[in-house]
């Protein structure tokens, strides 16, 4: 158990200590390579990295089956049953990387020399492009079966290791290439090998937590490959819902506007990607209390759990919303300079859409906890469906805001007038009893908040560095934490909340009852 706890504790700190840098990295080379590719340079990138992007889907969902087969077998001691699990998903996962080479085939033969707005250069450039990304998902894909292996064994910090000194080497070597004047080719390929050389180092964690680890064709085995199969399937489905729905922003502008507009939409995009990660490194640590909870079918702890899980994703995804709604502006201009200021209004749409999807996470973890994922995947599909729709007539009128209110609108109907009293009803809870546990408190804080930053946005006036932005963000940040806590959180559930912040500082081992509350240590 003690293990157990620093090998959790040491991971979560690990895993920050990644988004963290992942962050500062794109943050800082962002602008840095925008301004030395050129805005039309960068969205071609960025237009080629979309359509590379959903070759991910063909994972069909299954790391997740993997990881629980393999554990499974480990607790048992089985060693030889681990590298049969192993070594068929080496021969799938194979399989699947020569389909993505088939793939991209056809997208260089047929679709970019017939996009729209892409001239002969562009064409050809972007041809180089995808056979440089594709290669690289190709063959990360076998690989991905170390790094299940590693997490499996609870070797968090060795994978996170790995990360981080890829994230480094990758910033290092986009820095090095464009001061030195190379241009998008030579500087997808480094990036490229970086990640290839990454692949190597999950291989050796996954080997050094795994001494036994043998992998060979002759071990494959059709039935695990059902097995794990029957198991990702629907989380495959609702992979496939997500990524469309936040992904395919960048091909509807690219077809009705231009690449440039890509590049102004995908400083938009990336803000609010930062701001789904923040939240999703909280709320990705309940999956595993609402499964034990969900297959003990204790409904009372599961319904404590989606509350108090909902009620700090949902402050934490509206703090951050609010930050980027009331204050996106000078800190798109502060960040990326002039010519960026025609993505604000989507940043507000995207920000919004963001904060109710990471507000929800809990609760779509307790409906399919609990057997409702064929549910909850087909209200994803039919929001991306709707966001397809909406963002392809709506960038006719509004431009990049008609994109992004695209996709909020659908995402804010399915998951508050469907998602939400799906859960509520699967807990015994009230629907108008969840909204005030669970969305008071962020709620509460939201005027003082807004108060703070409509002062700032009257007194200062014009452009302003990063660091006064900073500030600005602070203050508003403080304004909200005092409405929460002060407006939105009664005095007993402050006490309450303050104890167990005591308790965790007091106890190492609390992290382990955080994940399954029935362990007492």
């Amino acid at each position: 158990m003690h293990a157990t706890s620093r090998s959790l504790i040491a991971g979560t700190a690990t895993r920050y200590l990644l988004l963290l840098l992942n962050i500062v990295a794109g943050a800082l080379l962002m602008p840095f390579t925008i301004h030395h590719l050129g805005a039309a340079q960068y969205g071609l990138w960025m237009l080629v990295a979309s359509m590379t992007t959903y070759f991910q889907l063909l994972d069909i969902g299954y790391g997740n089956g993997i990881v629980r087969h393999i554990v499974e077998a480990d607790a048992r001691g089985d060693a030889g049953e681990m590298n049969c699990v192993v070594s068929t998903f080496v021969c799938v996962y194979a399989a699947i990387g020569i389909a993505v080479l088939g793939i991209t085939a056809a997208l260089m033969a047929w679709v970019l020399p017939r996009f729209p707005h892409l001239n002969a250069a562009d064409v050809a450039t972007a041809r180089i492009v995808i056979a440089i990304l594709a290669t690289r998902v190709a063959i990360g894909f076998p690989m991905t079966v170390f790094g299940a292996v590693t997490n499996a064994r609870q070797g968090f910090v060795l994978n996170n290791v790995v990360a981080i000194a890829v994230v480094i080497a990758n910033a290092v070597v986009t820095y090095g290439l464009l001061r030195s004047g190379y241009g998008i080719v030579p500087l997808v390929a480094a990036t490229a090998l970086v990640n290839i050389l990454g692949y190597v180092g999950y291989a050796a964690t996954a080997r050094r937590v795994f001494p036994a680890l043998r992998i060979t064709p002759r071990l494959f085995r059709a039935d695990r490959w059902r097995e794990v199969t029957a198991f990702s399937v629907w989380m495959f489905v609702i992979d496939i819902a997500v990524q469309i729905g936040f992904n395919i922003d960048n091909v509807v502008i690219g077809a009705a506007m231009s690449t440039a507009a890509i590049a102004v939409y995908a400083v938009a995009l990336r803000l609010a990607e930062y701001q789904r990660r923040f939240c999703d490194q909280f709320s990705g640590m309940l999956f595993p209390v609402a499964v034990s909870m969900g297959a003990r079918r204790d409904t009372e702890r599961l319904r404590a759990i989606m509350i108090d899980g909902t009620r700090v994703t949902t402050v934490l995804g509206c703090g951050a919303m609010l930050c980027l709604v009331a204050l996106g502006g000078p800190l798109v201009r502060a960040w990326m300079g002039p010519g960026f200021e025609g993505g604000t209004g989507a940043l507000a749409a995207l920000a919004t859409a963001t904060a109710i999807v990471v507000a929800h996470a809990p609760m779509n973890k307790v409906l399919i906890a609990l057997g409702r994922h064929r549910m909850v995947a087909a209200i994803w599909i039919a929001e991306s469906a709707a966001n397809l729709l909406l963002s392809v007539v709506l960038v006719r009128y509004w431009g990049l805001t008609g994109v992004a209110v695209g996709t909020a609108i659908p995402l804010a109907i399915g998951h508050l007038f469907f998602i939400l009293p799906a859960a509520a009803r699967a807990v015994d809870l009230e629907v108008g009893g969840a909204l005030r546990l669970m969305f008071a408190p962020a709620l509460s804080g939201i005027l003082p908040a807004a108060a703070a930053a409509a002062v700032i946005r009257v007194t200062v006036i014009g452009p302003v560095p990063i660091a006064v932005v900073a500030v600005e963000i602070a203050v508003t940040l403080l304004a909200y934490s005092i409405g929460v806590m002060g407006l939105g959180i009664d005095r007993q559930t402050r006490t309450q909340y303050w104890n167990r912040i005591r308790a965790m500082r007091m106890n190492r081992l609390s992290t382990v009852a955080a994940i399954d509350p029935s362990v007492r240590c």
